[in-house]
């Protein structure tokens, strides 16, 4: 371990804590204990924490007062409408809404929700969020590049990339040239690791294979979309087939549910969360077979979330294909089952993903719900379902149209259509980016 890094590790992050009454440290410490447990230690402490967010919901948060049952299974399974529209009435009676951390759901489904948590909570994800990259080989301190949706990095941000040697770029709207510049920008870092949204990082390793950049990275940490195949030998091929690869599944909301590890299945994050797989009718489906997710967070006790459904499609693995040989005991989803994220496209080939869109809606909270709608190069259209608490007028729909321009530097038309109703696909899971450009 370098100089640096012994320090930042066992002075200024403990002196961080201290001040901000935080716990990173402690559970970072807390979550390489667990990776130590055993299947029966893990499948206990999940059981017990299970038992005591029920009861502690049914006694403490107002949507469950009527709530008669412990069981999980007659628990109402918890939508992103209801999340939206019972804010309030899902947080615990224990706490003040006004004093706790407020977080936007990612919106990639189109309609957005809220969340909250305590301060000690947050500490709790990032760490978690830290573990998860060590399984790539990453350390604190490591040199890191990251593509992040944040528009915007205060003083307090900047003086935090500067001081864990973080690389910051905006993960949508870039262009050819801006990711050239990127590599430059990173091409004498040594250890350097990459994190951020798959898609972004397929089209940097593209930058590199086009442009020979002889960039070096240790490893890559997915977050944000889906990894597909095709992305993961590309990122090979544009930075060596040495690179550790970790893929993550989580949401906004305050939910890190799987990752994987040495294995080309997730571990389930048990003392964090607890996953159902059920069918349309709500029912569990067999290990093997796919079905809607439905997520319990097993940590939060300000707002808990009791099976929620996320709108993804996955499948557990059935205990009897669990490998022989596998480094952690957590239990193991097979696959999660998701289409291929489409994309938006200008003449100028900038390329825009769905958090292009989720990083500027989630800011206005007068849209409930959205899609882009893209039939030629010059133009998208934006369906809307306007929220009934707030007015939709032109005001508003200009300032999300000045953000969009920013992002596609005014190369797209962007045409708003107010409805009643956006239909989700065949599959029933909501779309936010319609794409019908014919592939070239």
């Amino acid at each position: 371990m370098s100089f640096y890094k012994y320090i930042l590790n066992h002075l200024f992050l403990p002196i961080g804590d201290t001040l901000f009454n935080g716990s990173y440290i402690k559970n970072i410490k807390e979550w390489k204990r667990l990776d130590a447990k055993s299947e029966l230690e893990l499948d206990q402490l999940q059981n017990v924490k299970l038992h005591n967010i029920l009861n502690y919901a049914i006694k403490n948060v107002p949507f469950y007062n009527n709530q008669k049952s412990t069981e999980l299974n007659t628990f109402p399974i918890l939508t992103k409408s209801i999340l939206r529209d019972q804010t309030n009435n899902l947080v615990s009676k224990k706490y003040t809404i006004s004093k706790l951390n407020k977080h936007h759901s990612s919106g990639s489904s189109g309609e957005q929700s809220f969340t909250y948590m305590t301060k000690e909570h947050t500490f709790y994800l990032r760490a978690l969020q830290t573990h998860w990259w060590t399984w790539s080989g990453f350390n604190i301190g490591d040199n890191l590049l990251q593509f992040g949706i944040s528009q915007k990095r205060g003083g307090l941000k900047r003086f935090k990339d500067f001081f864990f040697r973080t690389t910051y770029i905006k993960a949508f709207g870039l262009s050819e040239t801006e990711l050239i510049r990127t590599l430059q920008k990173v091409s004498k870092k040594r250890n350097l690791y990459i994190a951020g949204y798959p898609s972004v990082i397929n089209q940097l390793a593209e930058t590199a294979i086009k442009n020979s950049s002889s960039v070096t990275i240790n490893g890559v940490i997915c977050f944000g979309d889906k990894l597909f195949s095709h992305y993961k030998k590309t990122i090979k091929k544009g930075f060596g087939n040495h690179i550790s690869i970790i893929d993550t599944y989580g949401c906004a909301e305050g939910l890190l549910m799987a990752c994987k590890h040495d294995l080309d299945y997730y571990y389930i994050m048990s003392p964090h969360v607890y996953i159902e797989i059920v069918d349309d009718n709500g029912k569990p489906v067999n290990d093997g077979e796919m079905g809607n997710v439905l997520v319990t967070s097993l940590t939060n006790y300000a707002m808990p979330l009791i099976r929620y459904k996320l709108g993804d499609l996955a499948i557990k693995l059935p205990k009897e294909s669990y490998p022989e040989k596998k480094l952690l005991n957590y239990p193991l989803l097979q696959k999660v089952v998701g289409r291929e994220t489409d994309i938006i496209k200008t003449i100028n080939k900038i390329t825009l993903n769905v958090h292009s869109f989720t990083g500027v809606f989630e800011y206005f909270q007068e849209i409930k719900q959205y899609k882009i709608i893209q039939n030629t190069l010059e133009s998208i259209i934006i369906e809307y379902i306007a929220d009934n608490k707030y007015v939709v007028d032109s005001t508003v729909l200009n300032r999300i149209k000045t953000k969009l321009e920013v992002l596609t530097k005014s190369d797209l038309k962007i045409n708003f259509k107010k409805v009643d109703i956006i239909k989700p696909t065949n599959s029933g899971k909501l779309q936010i980016i319609e794409s019908n450009l014919k592939s070239s």
